[in-house]
């Protein structure tokens, strides 16, 4: 096991008497692609915004690196190195795409957040940096050819790699895809895949919230399974696979 960037110990989170996630412990390395799944209802959805702060955890630990984040606001967890997608695309319509992404840079800039977009009171050879950084981003999403078109012209499936682009720039230790094969057909969802194996080989760790489960088995090292707010299994794909309770609980027969 590589060395953990991410780890969750005993983390609870209950809406007044309604138990959502139960004292769930599991730890992503670094580096690693770690799948997250379960059926509808099993608390992947609540997991996923408790570790991005959306909500207040009831008790347990979340480090980043080594750091408590379990108390920190959203934009906070972001400048420590957690970024996340969502389910539904958010994206600025009239924006370029370049300039959609040259926003996901705000918390690595050490001039104002406006200059992100608009270039003013930058330090000196910042744009540059910027610059590279976009388009190494662009690259490794499949965005370069659509680069400099309105956000509001590209494909619904380019919009929603954007968002994962969007994410990069933030220079994330850790990024959460939440159901990011959501909409897409089958050359796209194998694009994807490319995308997620690229961003692990820049050493930059993924948590995928999926219910796609051939992009599961085929792009993550480990996977971890919940059923009513619990985990219920953790290990590789083949492990998972064959796993009696997770046959029981969400995959119905072996994959």
């Amino acid at each position: 096991m590589t060395t953990a960037v991410l780890q969750l110990e005993k983390l609870c989170k209950s809406f007044g008497g309604v138990h959502a996630v139960r004292d769930l412990s599991f730890s992503v390395g670094h580096g690693e692609i770690l799948g997250l799944i379960g059926p509808n209802g099993s608390g992947k959805s609540t997991t996923v915004n408790a570790l991005a702060g959306v909500f207040p955890v009831t008790s347990g630990e979340i480090l980043l690196a080594g750091g408590h984040i379990q108390t920190l606001p959203e934009y906070e967890r972001v400048s420590m190195g957690l970024a996340r997608t969502f389910q539904t695309a958010s994206t600025f319509a009239e924006f370029s795409v370049r300039d959609q992404v040259r926003l996901g840079c705000n918390v690595t800039l050490k001039s104002h957040p406006l200059s992100s977009v608009f270039g003013i009171g930058r330090h000196p050879g910042e744009n540059e940096v910027i610059d590279r950084r976009i388009d190494d981003i662009l690259d490794l999403t499949g965005l370069a050819g659509v680069g400099d078109e309105k956000v509001a012209t590209i494909t619904a499936a380019e919009q929603r790699f954007l968002m994962i682009a969007t994410a990069l720039a933030s220079n994330p230790k850790v990024i959460l895809l939440d159901e990011p094969a959501a909409g897409l057909v089958s050359h796209e969802r194998k694009a994807l895949a490319d995308v997620i194996r690229g961003i692990r080989d820049t050493g930059v760790s993924v948590l995928v919230i999926e219910h796609h489960m051939a992009l599961i088995m085929e792009v993550c090292d480990r996977i971890v399974v919940l059923n009513f707010g619990s985990k219920i299994a953790e290990g590789t794909p083949d492990e998972i696979r064959s796993d009696q309770a997770v046959i029981d609980a969400y995959l119905g027969e072996a994959v």
